[in-house]
């Protein structure tokens, strides 16, 4: 038993021993600094605090855009049970080890479902948890992105083993696999490798078909599908509500109508994303190489060179003071820029091309396709006539932006392949001849490739990058810069032939009969762990690891900041526009005060309407006022000031005055040219609610600053007749939780100004509330919590019963191992005493 589990135990150790050796600043309590998770900290703060204080979920923040639902900035979580397994999966450690640890696992777990050799499969795992491109992404904060490629092969697991007739193994797995993906809250990634599983779903029904085993086909489907929906079933509670939401955004169908002239009237003039939009980071040709040799296309925006490099020398040479190395905009692909390469490892892609050559069956059909597919998707506009086919016909698929971003997923396809290959050169008994040919065959490609770029790069490009024309102007010598680019691309060419061949020497030495396998497998995993770690260094430090305290004191409030706190009881009071940086880019201020700006990419469209019609280019006071902007940060001759705007319009207010329109285009025009303290502009479709209505504006409405929650508004209003109120409060509807009581009976509200929410009040004294109650939220809480403990009860099923029978099995085998040599024993002590009697 302990020989039998001792290479899992060697795995999971190994695994431990490489991510905390990666991260050790992790193990003296300090962090990275990511960009993307300081923005979400910012943007969070608001509802962390309010779930913290209340202990319980808040749903809606004020902090940006004048109001917007959290389900997109936090995860929407309550009711799924499997989260806490998630981070069970992590071993005890925290992130970013714990994270990588994780994927490893999972990918080990995966390599067991497919019978590979432990210690192949621990070389799979740790080129997996070593890909370069998962470091980028973690360096740039791209967490949930991480953590959906991490539980990729858990899903392929569960399809390997329902497919080979495993199907309560199987279909376990592909729930939990399915529940924890779609759980990290990355759709795009998800979807993305459910579109490679078609292949492997249609390779399959093939061969299951020529072999007449189409029944067994259909059974491994239908539990798979089963098994999918309560995966996904399990995260209803975040699915439900982003569905929902997703539809108020510029993912959604259009709120404004384009002019006859074609000029654009809407923030979303499709439903789903406009193409140029979405396809604006789209790979070329260039950088698909980029996952074979590091720096053919420069790296990064910002790779760091020694004091060899031109640019460094060039720096020097002008008087600047600088270290051991200088941060140069390398990258000259065809994205905008990049944090870094998609490094896949220079062996693993060899070993991939192998895989296509020598590997057999639905498996290899899958992973060859697919990272053609992804590969494909990834260049998207660049490979348009493909991509905008998918665009307009494929499901969901123009709700993603940013095409490049699937090579995450080819990431996790590769190293798959790359093992398999090794698989099949182990079990090589008697077809050597066949796979040294195969062996000659992908060597050449891929040292082919790599001699090309290494040889004739420098002459056949022009590395001229897209923002070149500023290089200048930010101090660094153009062709310096080009310089750099060209030797780059020469010596990380020249570094993945040699570590190509060395591979392809290993691999042939074996097949020769001149080595053994071990020496093939330890000498590729230390090629490619070597490989893999020294490029990763490039783009995450140890010195880019900072004390906790030193994280912190980014969030730490400016002297404007704390001059706004000092004059307001708290921040539901008011919002703010912060002009010192970009402020529809830009979550810190967020952090502190309410604001009409923040950064987020699903911004509602009705806000994102505005920003783009009134207030990007020309701030239109109107709008500011009825938004209640109390306070402009401003950037002042030493130092950020604070201006006050005394036009500010408070929480509430009651108008006299209803301008009645007839399309959401004149009602957001009708914002140009009017007085928000007196009229509210109103769409037809509102006429029923207000028929016989004449308001006169008398009378006082305010929020209870006391009592303020961002999801739980209360006003008290006060008026000697039937009033028509508006809000400076963002609307999210109809029937999208929003609902409003006044003294505790619910009552219907309106839409008025476009974006804001009216309600009428009837005379005297009263207690208006606004909560946020989306029954999407609640429905889905249900779903997920009765979705996720069923999976969490079939494991533990699973385990009570499939454990001890199998622990019984391999007793049995070994009896009967044993047996023969005690037999042995018995008959010679039996022959021993009956030679004594004789004497």
């Amino acid at each position: 038993m302990f020989k039998k589990i001792l290479p899992h135990i060697i795995a999971v150790i190994t695994f431990i021993a490489i991510s905390l050796a990666f991260f050790s600043p992790q193990l003296q309590g300090k962090v990275i600094r990511q960009g993307d998770i300081v923005q979400n900290k910012a943007m969070a703060n608001e509802q962390r605090t309010f779930q913290k204080e209340l202990g319980e979920a808040i749903l809606w923040t004020n902090a940006m855009f004048g109001g917007m639902p959290t389900y997109q900035i936090s995860t929407v979580n309550q009711g799924n049970l499997l989260k806490k397994l998630g981070k069970f999966m992590h071993l005890g450690f925290k992130r970013p080890a714990g994270i990588f640890i994780m994927g490893m696992l999972c990918f080990y777990i995966l390599m067991m479902s497919l019978k590979v050799n432990p210690w192949i499969a621990i070389v799979g795992a740790v080129a997996f948890g070593l890909t370069t491109n998962n470091y980028v992404l973690f360096e740039a904060g791209h967490n949930t992105k991480i953590i959906s490629i991490m539980f990729i092969p858990l899903i392929a697991a569960g399809i390997i083993n329902a497919f080979n007739k495993k199907y309560v193994l199987g279909g376990l797995l592909f729930a939990l696999g399915v529940g924890l993906n779609i759980s990290a809250n990355h759709v795009q990634m998800s979807y993305y490798f459910f579109l490679t599983l078609l292949i492997f779903g249609i390779a399959q029904l093939i061969i299951d078909a020529r072999a007449g085993k189409l029944a067994e086909f259909l059974k491994s489907a239908g539990i798979l599908i089963v098994a999918g929906l309560i995966g996904i079933g399990a995260n209803a509670s975040n699915l439900l509500v982003t569905n929902e939401y997703s539809k108020e955004t510029m993912r959604g169908k259009p709120i404004l109508e384009i002019s006859d002239t074609g000029e654009a009237k809407s923030s979303s003039e499709v439903e789903g994303l406009d193409w140029n939009y979405a396809m604006r980071w789209s790979n070329g040709t260039l950088d698909l190489f980029s996952t074979f040799i590091p720096r053919v296309a420069g790296g990064s925006s910002g790779e760091n060179l020694g004091r060899e490099s031109a640019t460094y020398k060039k720096l020097r040479q002008r008087g600047a003071r600088l270290g051991d190395s200088v941060p140069v905009p390398l990258y000259w692909g065809d994205l905008y820029s990049t944090a870094g390469a998609p490094y896949f490892g220079a062996a693993i892609v060899f070993l991939f091309i192998l895989g296509l050559l020598v590997v057999k069956g639905a498996v290899k059909w899958w992973l060859g396709l697919g990272v053609l597919l992804t590969m494909m998707i990834s260049m998207g506009k660049n490979l348009s006539w493909f991509n905008f086919f998918l665009f307009e016909n494929l499901p969901l698929f123009n709700k993603f932006r940013t095409p490049n971003s699937v090579l995450s997923v080819t990431a996790a396809l590769v190293p798959i392949l790359a093992m398999l290959a090794l698989v099949v050169i182990n079990q090589s008994a008697e077809d050597r001849k066949n796979l040294l040919r195969s062996l000659y065959i992908a060597t050449g490609i891929s040292a082919g490739i790599a001699l090309f770029f290494a040889l004739l790069g420098s002459s056949m490009f022009d590395f001229a990058g897209a923002n070149d024309a500023n290089l200048a102007q930010l101090g660094y010598d153009v062709d310096a810069v080009i310089a750099d680019r060209k030797s780059t691309m020469q010596n990380d060419a020249f570094r993945s032939a040699g570590i190509v061949l060395l591979a392809a020497a290993l691999l042939w030495a074996y097949l020769s009969n001149r080595i053994k396998f071990i020496w093939v497998l330890a000498g590729i995993g230390l090629v490619t762990l070597v490989d893999l770690w020294t490029v990763n260094r490039r783009y995450i430090a140890k010195e880019d690891f900072v004390t906790q305290r030193n994280y912190d004191n980014a969030f730490n409030p400016r002297p404007v900041d704390q001059q706004i706190k000092s004059l307001e009881k708290n921040r539901g009071a008011y919002r703010i526009m912060d002009v010192t940086a970009d402020p529809y880019n830009s979550a810190f201020a967020s952090y502190f005060h309410n604001t009409v700006g923040g950064y987020h990419p699903a911004k509602l469209q009705r806000i994102q309407d505005v920003i783009e019609r009134h207030l990007s280019s020309n701030f239109n006071q109107q709008v500011l006022d009825m938004l209640n902007t109390k306070y402009f940060i401003v950037n002042g001759q030493n130092a950020p000031q604070v201006q006050q705007n005394p036009g500010a319009l408070g929480n509430a207010w009651f108008i006299d005055t209803i301008k009645t329109v007839t399309s959401a285009n004149a009602e957001i025009d009708a914002l140009n040219n009017f007085r928000p303290r007196t009229t509210a502009i109103v769409h037809q479709e509102y006429s029923d609610y207000l028929s016989g209505f004449d308001p006169n504006g008398q009378g006082t409405i305010g929020l209870n600053i006391d009592e303020y929650r961002p999801d739980y508004l209360i006003y008290n209003s006060n008026s000697g007749s039937e009033q028509l109120a508006v809000f400076s409060e963002i609307w999210y509807g109809p029937d999208k939780g929003w609902n409003a009581y006044i003294d505790g009976e619910k009552v219907e509200h309106i839409r008025v100004n476009y974006l804001l929410r009216a309600l009428r009040i009837p005379a005297g004294q009263h207690e208006i509330e606004f909560r946020f109650e989306p029954s999407s939220f609640y429905t889905g809480k249900t779903v997920s919590l009765i979705s996720s403990l069923l999976i969490l009860l079939g494991l533990l099923g699973f385990v009570a019963f499939f454990l001890p029978k199998n622990i019984k099995q391999l007793q049995t085998v070994q009896e009967k191992k044993t047996t023969p040599v005690s037999n042995k024993v018995e008959k010679a002590k039996a022959l021993k005493t009956k030679r004594k009697k004789r004497k």
